[in-house]
């Protein structure tokens, strides 16, 4: 089975926000060993998930995996992804298509925080 994933950030007006976004994607394609790993934003910057996710299905991707790179469960992890993968779902039914945890909650995110620390500042 083809497996496509796909890392969601906000996205931003700002240029050049979304580089980290770009670069996670980049590097789970050498890391996690899956050739079609993208990149989407799910406001203001291109490209858009839904987009982002037609591609993935006429690469013939038979499950699509969605990482949201948000930091917290608010209204976009809550309501609007949700909201966006019913439509996928209903529009390719043969697509299994899955969402992650936001990346905010999984169990390394203290073990982040502290090494972004020890680098400014050390132990």
């Amino acid at each position: 089975m083809k497996t496509a994933v796909i890392i969601l950030g906000h996205g931003s007006k700002n240029s050049g926000a979304g580089d980290a976004v770009q670069r996670i994607a980049a590097e789970m394609k050498v890391l996690a060993g899956y050739g079609l790993v993208e990149h989407a934003f799910l406001q203001h910057t291109s490209p858009f998930l839904l987009d982002v996710l037609e591609s993935c299905v006429k690469q013939q991707a038979e499950r699509i995996v969605i990482v949201p790179f948000f930091m917290q469960a608010g209204a976009h992890v809550t309501r609007d992804i949700p909201g966006l993968i019913e439509k996928a779902r209903e529009r390719h039914p043969n697509v299994d298509i899955i969402v992650t945890d936001y990346a905010g909650a999984h169990p390394m995110m203290a073990k982040i925080v502290a090494d972004l620390v020890q680098l400014k500042v050390g132990k």
